[in-house]
């Protein structure tokens, strides 16, 4: 008998790191769980029977059966008091064993988990003092998205830290991550940079505040800050991508001059970015024809569903991406909430309303308004985008008006921005998403690779295009991205990105769309039109304020340059008349286009 119990918990053992190695950590506990259970069960049944048949004290019964089942677990067993019941060569023995050895397999499975646990986290802990940091702080099903994605560099530790880990403990042990719920986490000082290995002049540190609260983003990432600091980390070692408002959270961060801040600082409203993503994986003029010279041969009509938070995002950036020469642009725009909650865009983007073909329809995206407008209009639409909040009634309403054109014969795609991603639904094809949490998009920020190598070519300084880009204040960013996302897709729709030559004629026109496009994103950022008597009244200033910039008035948000094309020549002459330097404006737009086509050719 010892013979057997010695072949049943060897067996037990190979079997526990078996399967340890071949299950991952959620369906072992489950198993482990389960085994323990029936194991438990099993030997009350058969201690307790093979007792009560022993003694004439039910009390004492219990208690030997309590101890019998305990021994179980720790490799021991009373063969004996179960062969009196049953017999030694009775069939009931093989359940014995067999229930023993599951006990022996619980205990196995537990020992092995812990210690394999216990080491791997020691093992992933060392690591830290020759890799790179990345800390994840906010555990949700999009930050593990975003872990994933990263998890491959294999010179980066990824630290997990939140108040809790919410049954996803398993999911960070996969990719390799370590994860914190302590407070000395939660709240991080210098204590918590040494657990982590964070020194002065030591790789890099990277902060990824990507919690649901933005507000506590902010708070981690300040705490953090103070930390770095009162080490002595340097700037350049350190990022952060922050999930916040970028216009009033990322200059506080930044290091800048003699402030000490982060060396890069990523932060990103998630309904403008994926107003952006939309916007650069599905551009609107891939939906417009054009002539051989670059010209619009029709109108832009674009219908919006969803007047959220990110459908007001969307408008702004499809205003600015849908302006092009020979076309006229128009947009309608439905929800059945819209007068209710369109207070703060009518007042920020009044210039916009003011300026651009904008009507909105009080209905439903599901609505029989909806269905009449699209049965007189459809023929007429080039972009169709759906922003309603709900992502499975965006789904529906997309099917719905799928199904409407497919009784038409037209297959017009159907755009939808959706909680973390957007998405294109076509007849007879496969529906296309890209997500928010691709590592290259958020980490990385591949979204802004050409705005950055515009803004360093209009900086022509010295510092690399990282630096220009990391001391470029938020107004300037917008403007850079919105040139780079603009000029790319259109240039890249017509075919002029791969060293194509520019006639005369493709390249004015081009210069005129870039114009609209720059009169739409000022329009966007609430600039309105300064009269010629204002303009000329900053030009006598001149010689008395020589940073003035003429044309712009950044304090009362005017611009100049805010009219008609055939204007500019005009707004030229009286600014080179007062600054006796040569301006010509519409040969800016023309070089605008000139340096994206450069750009995107190398």
């Amino acid at each position: 008998m010892t013979y057997l119990a010695v072949v049943l918990m060897a067996g037990a053992v190979f079997t526990a790191v078996i399967l340890y190695l071949a299950l991952n950590q959620d369906d072992r506990e489950k198993w482990i769980g389960f085994t323990f259970a029936v194991a438990s069960a099993g030997g009350i049944c058969l201690y307790g029977t093979a007792n009560a048949h022993e003694t004439t004290s039910i009390l004492a019964a219990v208690f030997e059966t309590v101890v019998d089942v305990g021994r179980m677990f720790a490799g021991i067993n009373d063969v004996a008091v179960f062969e009196k019941l049953v017999g030694i060569n009775s069939k009931w023995m093989i359940l014995f064993w067999f229930v023993h050895f599951l006990a022996y397999y619980s205990l196995a499975s537990a020992i092995i988990m812990a210690v394999a646990k216990g080491m791997l986290k020691r093992i992933r802990t060392w690591f830290l003092r020759i890799n790179d940091v990345e800390l994840i702080y906010g555990i949700t099903d999009n930050s593990l998205t975003f872990g994933r994605n990263i998890a491959g560099n294999k010179r980066t530790s990824i630290v997990f830290v939140g108040t809790s880990a919410g049954g996803r403990e398993a999911q960070i042990n996969q990719m390799g991550g370590l994860l914190f719920t302590d407070s000395q986490a939660l709240s991080p000082d210098s204590a918590f940079l040494r657990r982590l290995a964070v020194k002065r002049g030591k790789g890099k540190f990277r902060l990824c505040a990507l919690s649901k609260n933005i507000d506590e983003n902010l708070a981690y990432a300040v705490k953090m800050l103070t930390a770095l600091k009162s080490i002595g980390v340097r700037p350049e070692q350190t990022e952060v991508v922050l999930l916040g408002h970028e216009e009033h959270n990322g200059e506080m961060l930044q290091a800048i001059g003699d402030s000490y801040g982060y060396g890069t600082v990523r932060v990103f409203d998630k309904a403008e970015l994926l107003s952006r993503l939309l916007m650069q994986k599905y551009p609107i003029c891939d939906a417009i024809t054009f002539d051989e010279n670059g010209r619009a041969t029709c109108d832009t009509n674009v219908l919006l569903i969803g007047f959220g938070r990110k459908g007001q995002e969307l408008v702004e950036k499809i205003i600015i991406n849908g302006q092009f020469e020979g076309s006229r642009f128009g947009i309608k725009i439905f929800d059945p909430s819209g007068r209710s909650t369109d207070g703060f865009f009518r007042t920020r983007f009044a210039s916009l309303i003011e300026n651009f073909d904008i009507s909105f329809e009080n209905h439903d995206g599901r609505s029989r308004e909806l269905a009449q407008y699209l049965d007189e209009n459809i023929d007429k639409l080039r972009y169709i985008a759906i922003a309603v909040g709900d992502d499975k009634t965006g789904r529906e309403i997309a099917m719905n008006i799928l199904e409407f054109m497919r009784g038409r014969g037209i297959k017009l795609p159907v755009y939808q921005c959706l909680s973390n991603s957007v998405a294109r639904y076509e007849l007879g094809k496969l529906v296309e998403s890209h997500s928010l949490d691709d590592a290259d998009i958020l980490y990385g920020g591949e979204m802004d690779d050409l705005a950055k190598r515009l803004n360093h070519h209009y900086m022509g300084n010295r510092a690399s295009a990282k630096k220009n880009w990391a001391d470029c204040h938020y107004f300037d960013r917008m403007s850079s991205r919105a040139s780079a996302d603009y000029l790319a897709a259109l240039l890249t729709k017509l075919g002029i990105d791969k060293g194509r030559e520019l006639t005369d004629e493709a390249l004015e026109n081009l210069a005129r769309s870039e114009h609209l496009r720059w009169c739409a994103f000022y329009y966007a950022s609430g600039y309105t039109k300064m009269s010629l008597d204002d303009f000329k009244a900053r030009g006598e200033k001149l010689s008395e304020d020589g940073s003035i910039r003429m044309a712009k008035d950044a304090d009362l948000k005017q611009h100049a340059c805010l009219v008609p094309w055939e204007e500019l020549d005009e707004i030229s002459r009286i600014e080179s008349f007062y600054t006796g330097k040569e301006v010509d404006y519409k040969q800016k737009d023309r070089d605008n286009v000139l340096v994206i086509k450069k750009l995107l050719e190398d």
